[in-house]
């Protein structure tokens, strides 16, 4: 009775190793579809403020997926990412000066963690549409945001390429979409 119990142990280590393996290839598409609805929706909006509270939501939901995938300088950058957004939608009608500051400081944050998650074109890619995201959510409203947010997705797809994310080439293919979408509809009576 040796070998079915060493059958058994070896089908249940395969088995637990499988299962733990689906649950996280589960949870990375999930955390990957759940953050691309919220970009979808976020650059569809016409409000300025919800656009930036939205894509900061989903920026900590692409950090997250991005850590599971083993995308540690782009989980970085997304956590970032939704810090930026997300105070950039706090200082949306605030002061000249502290929209600079906060500015400077996020500038500043992306390019250390550029530095120091460097691996390559991916890092500079990365880093580079992370810089000029942070630009734009400071100092650029209505359709030139949109526009710029749409070349910020192109530039992100090099790192769902790299990592073979389809949610994420997905993500940045439809916030393409929605970026041209906010554009038509920015200027219209907002329903947000």
């Amino acid at each position: 009775m040796v070998v079915p119990a060493l059958f058994r142990r070896s089908c249940g280590g395969a088995i637990a190793r499988l299962i733990a393996y689906m649950s996280n290839d589960l949870l990375i598409h999930l955390t990957g579809l759940a953050a691309l609805g919220l970009n979808v929706v976020a650059l569809a909006c016409t409000c300025e403020r919800s656009l930036r509270l939205r894509s900061g939501a989903a920026g900590i939901v692409w950090a997250l997926n991005n850590l599971l995938l083993g995308a540690h300088a782009a989980a970085a950058l997304s956590v970032v990412s939704a810090g930026r957004t997300a105070t950039s939608a706090a200082t949306l009608n605030g002061a000249r000066r502290l929209r600079r500051v906060a500015f400077l400081a996020f500038m500043a944050l992306t390019l250390i963690i550029g530095v120091l998650t460097w691996n390559g074109v991916p890092a500079l890619v990365m880093t580079s549409a992370s810089l000029l995201s942070t630009y734009a959510v400071f100092h650029m409203t209505g359709k030139v945001l949109r526009w710029v947010m749409m070349l910020v997705s192109v530039m992100w797809m090099l790192n769902a390429w790299i990592y073979g994310s389809w949610e994420q080439m997905a993500a940045n293919v439809l916030s393409a979409g929605a970026c041209v979408l906010g554009v038509r509809r920015v200027g219209r009576p907002s329903r947000d």
